[in-house]
């Protein structure tokens, strides 16, 4: 009985771990300079977290056995070039790069013919539209100009994509998949060119519009990929924009429902204020989405804020995802991960390196804070806790301090956040550990400090995140300073400025 039992075990280890992808290769004329990453989305979207170290050997061979419960679109990448390759459990994929050329060649595998015809259509082809000069060429023209020139012509090149999958001899189930990407890949570029390149708001309405009013937003085959998760992303932001015009042509009142979403404008305010745009969108997914999309699609979103740290937003979307799904796969890793936030708030609680200032509201110049650090240069962020790209640069925050231990530099935050949100402010930068000095302003009592701020910049611009480096004497050094994400950029200007 007991060699039974053992050889069971012995056999669900084997399934378990063949339930899995297998890259091999080579990266030829390998310098050993620069790693080998994969990123497997655990739903959609890129997020670095997702990422995984690739072993590469001194002759440039490489051998990993990748995690998939049935399929993922993942990004293959190499000195910042990305390949896309369909990873399915059970299969294996052999492939070379050329480092010289960055050119990647599908060998052999299980997985090979799925790969080589991703390669053959160039999936992830960026579309002409969506290059620099576009705005130029397209930006003023309106929805049936758009349609003529611009839409129609590259929903042609979509087309003969299709016809090319359709034709191969993959299997029906990865037709299916990769024509579906295709789709709503092409939904998404189009979506972007309207939000990103167009200047003339009747035509990006138009766009969007028409777009997705003869959009199919069940998925063709579940579970869907990526594309369709990025789809389904724009199109609540699609929905968002059609309720607003249908707000306003048919007059309907604040305490009245807001179309598509059931609930009123009033509602929609404070749930957004106090929740922020995720809870938002999880209203509208609850409406309009099948049950396992917004399943799936939540999840991401909940993941998204707890790279954020953003615990009040995780936590509030949680605790609803958690009743509307109670038996999900995904509830012991939420909870998890918001246990996870509110230990690192406890553990800030108490924490001195991490300062804000008294009666910050009675501080009437950028300056009178700076003068506290003569002697030092100080870094200031001007950001907000609703702000999504100044949240990313935080996560870079880290680095940038380790670069500057035990020298004259100050870390200074500036936060723009209205009065209801103090609570909010506060616990945010204790749960991200953001060590440093901190004040806060609201819309209108921030606007004299930017006038002090962008008083010699050419750009006047206030736009979020922003930051500048003072010098030691308190005056500034560089009123448009790099990122965080700039990283090696920014330390030589900082330094630059100590030096001095």
């Amino acid at each position: 009985m007991k060699k039974n039992i053992a050889l069971l075990c012995l056999m669900f280890v084997v399934i378990q771990a063949s339930a899995q992808f297998n890259l091999m290769g080579k990266i030829l004329n390998y310098t050993g300079k620069e790693d080998l990453v994969v990123n497997i989305p655990l739903v959609y979207g890129f997020h670095k977290e997702n990422s995984i170290s690739i072993p590469v050997a001194k002759n440039g061979t490489f051998n990993i056995t990748l995690p998939t419960e049935t399929q993922n679109f993942v990004s293959l990448i190499f000195q910042r070039q990305f390949y896309t390759l369909l990873i399915t459990r059970n299969k294996n994929l052999t492939a070379s790069i050329n480092e010289n050329n960055k050119n990647l060649e599908l060998l052999s595998g299980t997985a090979l013919l799925e790969n080589k015809l991703l390669q053959k259509i160039n999936i992830m082809e960026n579309p002409a539209f969506m290059e620099e000069q576009a705005a130029h060429l397209y930006g003023g023209l309106n929805f049936t100009e758009l349609n003529a020139k611009l839409i129609q012509p590259y929903l042609a090149k979509r087309d003969e994509k299709i016809d090319i999958i359709t034709a191969s001899k993959i299997s029906l189930k990865n037709k299916k998949l990769i024509i579906s990407e295709v789709k709503y890949l092409a939904y998404n570029y189009l979506n972007d060119f309207a939000r990103t390149q167009l200047n003339n708001k009747p035509a990006i309405d138009s766009m969007i519009i028409n777009l997705f009013d003869n959009s199919i937003i069940k998925p063709e085959i579940f579970p869907a990929g990526l594309q369709y998760y990025s789809f389904a992303d724009n199109y609540l932001r699609y929905l968002e924009t059609k309720a607003f015009l249908k707000i306003k042509k048919d007059n309907i009142k604040p305490t009245e429902p807001i179309p598509y979403y059931g609930i009123s404008l009033d509602s929609a305010n404070v749930v957004v204020k106090k929740y922020g745009k995720p809870y938002w969108r999880w209203v509208g997914s609850t409406k309009n989405f099948p049950e396992p999309v917004t399943e799936q699609y939540t999840y991401q979103q909940i993941i998204n804020l707890y790279y954020d740290k953003d615990l009040r937003q995780m936590a509030a979307l949680s605790e609803v995802f958690k009743k509307r799904f109670p038996q999900s796969k995904f509830n012991q890793e939420i909870d998890q991960k918001v246990n996870s936030l509110r230990q690192m708030l406890a553990q800030n609680e108490s924490n001195t390196d991490i300062v804000v200032l008294k009666d910050y509201d009675k501080i009437q110049s950028v300056y009178d804070v700076i003068a506290k650090y003569k002697g030092k240069v100080v870094y200031l962020d001007v950001w907000g806790t609703w702000c999504g790209p100044c949240k990313e640069e935080l996560k870079f925050m880290p680095q940038l301090k380790s670069a500057f231990t035990n020298k004259d530099v100050i870390f200074l935050y500036l936060d723009m956040d209205e009065e209801d949100r103090d609570a909010i402010w506060k616990e945010f930068i204790k749960v991200n550990g953001l060590t440093g000095v901190h004040f806060r302003k609201n819309r209108q009592t921030i606007a004299p400090l930017w006038k002090e701020l962008l008083a010699d910049a050419q750009d006047k611009a206030e736009y979020y995140p922003q930051y500048f480096i003072f010098d030691k004497e308190g005056k500034v050094a560089v009123s448009k300073a790099l990122r965080p994400s700039d990283k090696e950029a920014l330390y030589q200007q900082i330094n630059s400025v100590l030096v001095h």
